[in-house]
């Protein structure tokens, strides 16, 4: 590794690990397009595997007395097994365009539907009910493409759960999802040596950015904290439609 790849991931480690430390989102969505103009998406995407496992389970655990706000979490974790099954094999093969578009979609019209229902939450009927399947798609955009938020993070959003709340939430579950994804790569010996050295080096810059981020969250406002999740969201189905469409 050169020491201007060095600099390239420390710099999208340290921007994905303030967005993390702050919302529980945006450490593959903010670093992998960083890194990837310079290092290739498949690389990135490689790098990106240990931190986000890691810093999902760190935060997840100092969150963990957040669990009873969330009962139905097993609802939620235990179907991704068998999605990311189907995920590994039956998404690999949809066109990337429609995958990207319908996910997309999904995310444009929940935040139409906040937006003209702001105080909407899922009540504990609905979120028993919707879970499972939110984890088993969740399961299934991991082990396809790496990244399960678009369809974990409007769900989770939709609780009406407080900060600390909602980051041991998605941080529970993206660590559920991407350990399994890790898992999976191991024993297809499809993950080197060198690319889990590179991955752990990787996360130190996460780590450290993750803790100012994490301040960030404890002082701001909850209402603040919502509209930093809703730009993000906007962010997300803003890259999936351009990846689709406009990206060459």
């Amino acid at each position: 590794m050169s020491w201007q790849e060095l600099v390239v991931i420390c710099c999208a480690l340290a921007a994905g690990g303030l967005t993390k430390g702050l919302t529980g989102l945006g450490l593959p969505m903010v670093a992998i397009p960083l890194m990837a103009g310079f290092l290739g998406v498949e690389r990135a995407v490689l790098i990106m595997i240990v931190p986000t496992v890691v810093l999902n389970i760190w935060q997840s655990w100092s969150n963990r007395d957040c669990i009873g706000d969330m009962p139905e979490i097993w609802r939620l974790l235990v179907p991704g097994l068998p999605g990311a099954a189907v995920g590994a094999s039956v998404l690999y093969l949809a066109p990337e365009r429609l995958l990207a578009t319908i996910l997309a979609a999904w995310i444009i019209c929940y935040l139409i539907l906040r937006l003209l229902r702001p105080h909407m939450s899922l009540s504990p009927l609905a979120r028993r009910r919707v879970a499972p399947f939110v984890g088993f798609g969740s399961g299934a955009m991991q082990a396809a493409s790496g990244i399960c938020a678009p369809i974990l993070a409007p769900y989770i959003d939709a609780l009406g759960l407080s900060p600390r709340s909602y980051v041991f939430a998605i941080s529970t579950a993206f660590a559920a999802f991407a350990g399994s994804h890790f898992l999976v790569l191991l024993a297809l010996q499809a993950y080197s040596l060198d690319q889990l050295l590179q991955s752990s080096i990787a996360l130190i810059p996460g780590l450290i950015f993750m803790a100012p981020g994490t301040w960030l969250r404890n002082v701001v406002e909850p209402v603040v904290f919502n509209r930093v999740i809703r730009v993000i969201l906007v962010i997300m189905a803003v890259r999936l439609i351009y990846g689709a469409w406009f990206s060459a």
